[in-house]
């Protein structure tokens, strides 16, 4: 009997399942589906049982069934429904796992390398492709746990301030004058510029996104900057030694005095030394006007 079988590329089985193909690669990874008919390192054909098959998994979705109940069901039906699959032995292998605990182990490694190679390479020089190569891992596994590179980033913020200022919290905490620990915060920035104008670009451009989470998180990355900034300028405000004022408006005009700075470097040949800083500085505390004689 002659083979009947419809073979398709990716594109198209995304078009008649509704599915986009990172979601379709995770199923594969995961042992829903079997694996495509191979024809050259980048070139891979699928058949009626994978459109089949991910129309089953879509409405088990909808139903609010897990992967690994879906997966039990997709066994359940026999050798034609594997299609004598390559991955039924690590669907077997990963169904032992609580796919919660997998779950957080992946997306945590993920953000773990993400951290690494954004301190390494900076957020443009960093690729997605080098994320996932350096996991030996596919695309559409990064994608199950993050819609794009700069969602990733803004969850890597935290953990990126930590390491960039870890030798500098011991030393601020000591400092009680509230001027002298805005100081120390903007001289703890000047070696790190670079990368902190990179954060507070990426949380305005994540303010400005359609998506309500990547939204959130702009918004978040941004208040966690400027909320110490606030509160050491309403420490001084009730200690006397600075004027009354907005300490939001005041706490990001701080911020924008340190994004400048980069401007400095960059058409200036500026060197970022803590002696510019003390200019700077002064700028804040006294205003560009020379102070009248005295009466």
């Amino acid at each position: 009997m002659a083979d009947k079988t419809e073979w398709i590329r990716i594109a198209e089985l995304e078009r008649r399942s509704g599915i986009p193909r990172r979601t379709i690669h995770f199923y594969m990874q995961a042992g829903l589906l079997h694996a495509p008919l191979k024809t050259g390192k980048t070139m891979a054909y699928y058949d009626d049982l994978h459109v089949k098959k991910l129309e089953f998994i879509k409405s088990a979705r909808k139903q609010g069934l897990p992967i690994a109940a879906i997966r039990k069901e997709i066994f359940k039906q026999g050798p034609d429904a594997t299609a004598k699959t390559s991955l039924a032995a690590e669907g077997d292998k990963r169904a032992s796992t609580p796919q919660k605990a997998r779950s957080t182990r992946t997306r945590e490694r993920i953000l773990e390398v993400g951290c690494r190679l954004f301190r390494e390479k900076g957020y443009e020089q960093t690729r997605v492709n080098d994320i996932t190569a350096s996991m030996r891992m596919g695309k559409g596994t990064f994608y199950f746990y993050f819609s794009d590179k700069k969602s990733l980033f803004l969850e890597c913020i935290p953990r990126i301030f930590n390491a960039l200022f870890a030798h500098g919290w011991d030393r601020l905490r000591k400092i009680e004058d509230p001027m002298e620990r805005l100081e120390a915060r903007a001289q703890m920035v000047l070696p790190v510029l670079s990368e902190f104008c990179d954060i507070l670009q990426l949380s305005k451009e994540a303010m400005d996104e359609q998506d309500p989470k990547l939204k959130a998180l702009g918004e978040k990355t941004y208040r966690s900057i400027r909320r110490p900034i606030e509160a050491d300028i309403e420490r001084g405000i009730r200690r006397g030694t600075i004027a009354e004022t907005d300490p939001k408006l005041a706490a990001t005009v701080f911020i924008g005095i340190m994004e400048s700075l980069q401007d400095v470097q960059r058409f200036d040949n500026g060197s970022l030394t803590p002696a510019l800083w003390h200019q700077v500085s002064r700028l804040i505390k006294t205003g560009l006007a020379r102070p009248g004689p005295e009466v």
